[in-house]
């Protein structure tokens, strides 16, 4: 066992940052920021990873190196070619030797592919670090600790739950904005309704049976959306889910799995949420090339905002016009 490399895995990508960024800050105010390397998709180049990881450092006692998309990872925020992740592993297996103690290396993917060489090695040697999915209980405590210190009944946590979906960025920014308007000790369903965005996993399927019957209403839910001031970042997330939800039931039609039981055994999805869907599977693959596109198109649209290319008004604009050409 390693006690300098560290594997950060598993789906909670919330809780994953959250743990990194603690490190990441701790690890700059004790040795200031030329001590610390990110590499991910965005500047992922492996001549400049092996001298991070390698090469001894004239200015630096200590280094960081946080490896994000290795190894393989199917999340596509964090993914990086092949051929990149190829000529990283020839090189980790001929320079390995070279690490010291005084680089600490942390190889970071969510959702890794746990057939591959590097994954193995890494559960075997590595610290790891795993951040499972919360479960109900779980994430009512996370929203009661973070409200603290306005209070909440359970009552109130559950239909905070129902309105505005299980996902924790998604919760952390609306709590987040209950303790900046909030002025009363605690919180209410009203105040729920008045100050939070809610678009469920049912919301978003309904923008979806809309687009399937006509992408004029479709775009009309939208634009309703845009024009009550709706966050964008809040809008993408459920209609993400929903269409990765979509392509998942066309991929276990496609081979031919049409038991609502065995696909959310499988898939991990809720019993619900195939059983839904399930009943529109051969809608789904009429139009598969199409929601391929829709999410293709969806992803890059995130992408281009978030990294500063378009404004935010692409977003309404890129899904409307996507809608349209269904």
């Amino acid at each position: 066992m390693l006690n300098s490399v560290f594997f950060f895995t598993w789906e909670n990508v919330y809780t994953l940052r959250q743990e990194l960024h603690k490190w990441k800050t701790a690890f700059v105010e004790k040795y200031w920021s030329d001590s610390l390397f990110v590499f991910n998709s965005e500047n992922w180049d492996n001549w400049v990873v092996n001298q991070a990881l390698y090469a001894w450092g004239l200015f630096v006692s200590k280094k960081l190196v946080i490896l994000e998309g290795i190894p393989k990872e199917s999340n596509q925020d964090w993914w990086i070619p092949q051929d990149k992740i190829d000529k990283f592993l020839v090189d980790f297996e001929n320079n390995q030797k070279f690490l010291t103690a005084d680089t600490i290396v942390a190889f970071v993917s969510s959702k890794p592919d746990k057939r591959t060489k590097l994954y193995k090695w890494l559960s075997s040697n590595a610290q790891l670090k795993e951040f499972p999915v919360y479960r109900e209980a779980k994430v009512k405590t996370f929203i009661k600790e973070n409200l603290a210190p306005l209070q909440i009944s359970e009552e109130g946590i559950t239909y905070f739950l129902e309105k505005i979906w299980s996902d924790l960025f998604r919760l952390s920014s609306e709590i987040e904005k209950l303790k900046y308007v909030v002025k009363e000790w605690e919180v209410t369903r009203e105040m729920i309704d008045t100050y939070c965005f809610w678009m469920t996993e049912e919301n978003a399927f309904s923008v979806f049976d809309a687009l399937f019957e006509s992408p004029k209403n479709a775009v009309k839910m939208i634009e309703n959306m845009q024009n009550e001031g709706k966050d964008w970042n809040a809008v993408l997330p459920p209609l993400q889910w929903s269409l990765k939800v979509i392509l998942t039931i066309i991929d276990y039609a496609n081979q031919w799995i049409r038991d609502s039981k065995v696909i959310a055994a499988e898939s991990k999805l809720a019993p619900f949420t195939v059983s839904k869907n399930i009943g529109n599977m051969d809608l789904y693959l009429s139009h598969q090339g199409k929601l391929e596109n829709l999410f293709k198109t969806i992803v890059d649209v995130e992408y281009s905002i978030k990294t500063g290319k378009y404004p935010d008004t692409y977003f309404w604009l890129t899904v409307k016009k996507a809608f349209l050409g269904f």
